[in-house]
């Protein structure tokens, strides 16, 4: 396994820390409050309902000091659990 130095960027980025995946994301979570907010009849229920799938998209995605997100640690925490092992003992 090589390892890759800090400098040399692995994936494309729009933004510092955001790639089109991320991007594309928030734009979906975007598009989703937006018809959500149609749902409520006050100004300030409609506001509530766009601004918390987006708002949350935003702050899943926003990358942390190490280089990862929030949504990446999730990830791997799955990850991890499913692939731990069960010792018995005998």
């Amino acid at each position: 396994m090589y390892l890759i130095p800090k400098n040399i960027k692995v994936k494309r980025e729009v933004f510092k820390g955001y790639g089109i995946k991320e991007i594309a994301f928030v734009f979906i979570s975007f598009c989703i409050g937006y018809l959500i907010s149609f749902l409520g009849s006050n100004h300030i229920i409609k506001l509530l309902l766009f601004s918390v799938p987006s708002i949350l998209s935003i702050l899943l995605t926003l990358p942390l000091p190490n280089g990862l997100t929030v949504f990446k640690i999730i990830q791997k925490y799955i990850k991890f659990n499913i692939n731990q092992k069960v010792f018995k003992k005998v």
